[in-house]
């Protein structure tokens, strides 16, 4: 894709609607030789302005070096379809966690997100009916193909669900993705039945104390001690700027927030730090990697307690069975019902 082939679209913030941002990161991404800036809203969202529009945000999942570099990161080393087998069962034991945490058995479960079906699949053998919403094409294919799953391949609003068809929606490392979150989570909210659980997890590291941190002190940090992949997955330079996947960035309370809008009753919400797999799938670790495999463990440990602010947010909500007419404030599903009699 050539730079004069990206087109653009200013906007305003995603969460408040303001049109207050200052720089944040200049040269965040890039496609080819078109560079993204981050900015950062009053109200403290940080979202890439201008951004790609939808069709060429679409077109970057075509890539198939997504599901090796753009897809996780940075944060594993493989292609994520060779890690069929292994990411099957860490899915299998988070929606068991989820299930425990939420007090849902299995029933209806929808992923925006799903990929090539790996947890669709983890749901089923669980006993869940699951079904899928993928961007790309050949993801939805694979999901399809080799697991026989139900998959819509497009944008959420466009899937053709009928509201309340769920009872579980899972939208892991995907709102950071979208071009408007709020309508986003206000469509898995009618998508879901009253009591139906909302599982969210984004990262938020680059809108973080530590990324803002670590730019301040970039130059003085002992770089051949952190490692140059390290280095790459902590987004120290802007020569290593990727493709714009992330066109938002979240922190707890901009999340928290537009969840409340969409009408949600958060029922826990949880920090955490992913482990880098160069790190801790290594056979014969050094003493450098020991050191930072420490690191990493420790800081998760007080990004869980609530001590740090976290690089990743998990957040539980659940859609009231009782709720307003118009979504917000005091319920009054039973008043309405009393009237009617």
């Amino acid at each position: 894709m050539m730079a004069s082939d990206v087109p653009v679209e200013f906007v305003v913030c995603p969460v408040c609607g303001a049109d207050r941002s200052r720089p944040y990161r200049l040269r965040m991404y890039r496609i080819d030789c078109t560079t993204f800036d981050l900015v950062r809203c009053e109200c403290g969202f940080v979202y890439i302005n201008p951004r790609p529009q939808p069709a060429a945000l679409a077109a970057l999942y075509a890539d198939p070096d997504y599901y090796t570099s753009g897809y996780n990161l940075g944060v594993e080393t493989e292609n994520y379809f060779t890690r069929r087998a292994e990411l099957i069962d860490h899915y299998e034991q988070a929606l068991a966690g989820y299930e425990r945490e939420s007090g849902r058995a299995a029933g209806d479960f929808l992923e925006l997100g799903s990929a090539g079906g790996f947890f669709l699949e983890a749901a089923r053998r669980r006993g869940w009916r699951a079904k899928g919403v993928e961007l790309s094409s050949s993801a939805a294919e694979y999901a399809v193909r080799e697991f026989g799953h139900d998959v819509f391949q497009g944008w959420l609003e466009d899937a053709p669900f009928a509201a309340m068809s769920f009872d579980m929606a899972l939208a892991d490392n995907v709102l950071e993705h979208t071009v408007d979150p709020a309508a986003t989570l206000h469509q898995l909210f009618s998508l879901l039945r009253p009591g139906g659980v909302l599982v969210v997890i984004v990262p938020t590291y680059v809108n973080s104390p530590w990324f803002r941190a670590l730019q301040r002190v970039r130059r003085r940090l002992p770089r051949r001690l952190i490692g140059s992949h390290l280095l790459k997955l902590l987004k120290f330079d802007q020569d290593d700027a990727g493709a714009p996947y992330h066109i938002l960035e979240f922190d707890r309370a901009t999340l928290s927030r537009l969840v409340r809008r969409a009408g949600f009753d958060i029922i826990a919400v949880e920090g955490s730090l992913p482990r880098p797999a160069h790190l801790f799938k290594v056979a014969r670790p050094s003493l450098q990697t020991r050191c930072l495999r420490w690191a990493f463990v420790i800081l998760d440990h007080l990004m869980r307690a609530g001590v740090l602010p976290p690089a990743r947010v998990r957040l539980l909500a659940r859609r009231p069975i009782a709720r307003n007419v118009d979504g917000a404030g005091p319920r009054a599903d039973a008043q309405l019902q009393v009237r009617a009699l």
